[in-house]
């Protein structure tokens, strides 16, 4: 089941991308427009999500004219690059209580949080959560992860936004030292990055063996 609950979650992938492309083209700064623009390339749409190659997916339709997001690698994000845009998640158009509506519902399915509910709560719930993921990292820190069993490795990729049924238990402890890495980086106010990361860190991890 939870490589079907992990499809479920994947369908608002598409939604959370395109938020950000669309956030990415209003930044005022165009220092962080070019990072965050450069970010967004590196991430392909995964297969199963419908999109037709002669179709443009919504983050190239609104690509400026310069292409920056006409070719899409498929690569995985390095932490350097999203503490290089940390900033634009704290206090602009992508801090939390600044998301557009269909941004904060993406983000509370891939947080597996019911999205149908009025915005003000969805924004209270997807801070909570993401924030007590926040503490728990700093927790796991400390232990450091050599401690962890297999299960409990793999359960805690999980409900960070990776499908680790399939991975090793080296490539989970990679991930996992990844996305603590960032987390543990980061302040309370800069929670809207994380909750994203989850997305954008996962997307394109190693494929299952």
């Amino acid at each position: 089941f939870l490589d079907t609950y992990d499809s479920i979650r994947r369908d608002s992938y598409p939604a959370v991308l395109e938020s950000l492309a669309r956030a990415a083209r209003s930044l005022p700064d165009p220092q962080l427009q070019t990072r965050l623009q450069q970010l967004c390339s590196e991430v392909q749409h995964c297969q199963g999500w419908g999109h037709h190659p002669a179709v443009p997916a919504p983050w190239e339709v609104l690509a400026p004219p310069s292409g920056v997001f006409q070719v899409q690698r498929g690569s995985q994000p390095r932490v350097a690059q999203l503490c290089a845009v940390r900033s634009v998640f704290s206090g602009s158009a992508l801090a939390l209580n600044q998301l557009q509506v269909s941004h904060v519902k993406a983000l509370s399915r891939v947080l597996f949080l019911t999205p149908h509910l009025p915005a003000p709560v969805l924004r209270h719930r997807l801070r909570s959560h993401v924030l007590e993921i926040r503490q728990l990292d700093r927790a796991l820190q400390r232990l450091s992860l050599g401690q962890l069993r297999e299960e409990e490795l793999r359960a805690a990729c999980y409900v960070r936004g990776l499908n680790s049924t399939h991975l090793d238990v080296a490539s989970c402890r990679a991930w996992l030292e990844q996305w603590l890495g960032l987390s543990c980086r980061l302040e309370a106010s800069e929670a809207s990055l994380l909750a994203n990361s989850m997305v954008l860190l996962s997307l394109n991890y190693a494929r299952p063996k």
